[in-house]
């Protein structure tokens, strides 16, 4: 199964648009969104996913009730940190990268995902890999990224937007 991971993505439509477009292509199962979509208006792009989608709310993210009622629609978006299983790995999702040392040493998760720097990073501790596929919307740094996770391999792609 590939997973595709995406954050930060601050309204940026086209960004976010392009992104489906790839996990769609890429064939995708499943889309983890790590916090600050923003606006419920461009949580809708999300809908055109061919998969299910997951997502944490970020700290931008400031109308959760709107951002819930368009997402329950095709998905979930919950408080961080979110824990869920995927094809027998453990997974948890979060904004801000406070605690994912902690996370990822208690030897519980496969997976730890984070976004807010806006820096795609990718580190493993032990068993557990540490994922921030960086920013979607290249307001920060300039450049647009996703990441994909291909479970059956344990591996990760970065991929530009």
């Amino acid at each position: 199964m590939l997973i595709g991971v995406i954050s930060d993505t601050h309204n940026d439509i086209d960004s976010i648009k392009r992104a489906v477009k790839i996990f769609n292509l890429r064939g995708a199962g499943l889309v983890l969104h790590c916090g600050d979509i923003f606006l419920p208006s461009a949580a809708k792009e999300f809908a055109a996913l061919n998969c299910g989608f997951k997502a944490v709310f970020g700290n931008n993210d400031f109308d959760r009730a709107g951002l819930e009622n368009v997402i329950s629609e095709f998905g979930m978006i919950r408080e961080a940190p979110f824990e869920f299983k995927v094809s027998g790995k453990f997974f948890v999702m979060v904004h801000q990268p406070f605690n994912i040392g902690t996370m990822a040493m208690d030897g519980k998760h496969d997976y730890v995902l984070y976004g807010h720097t806006h820096r795609s990073s990718l580190e493993k501790q032990g068993k557990t890999t540490i994922l921030n596929p960086g920013e979607a919307c290249g307001c920060r740094y300039g450049k647009k990224t996703a990441a994909i996770i291909n479970l059956p391999s344990d591996s990760v792609e970065f991929i530009d937007l």
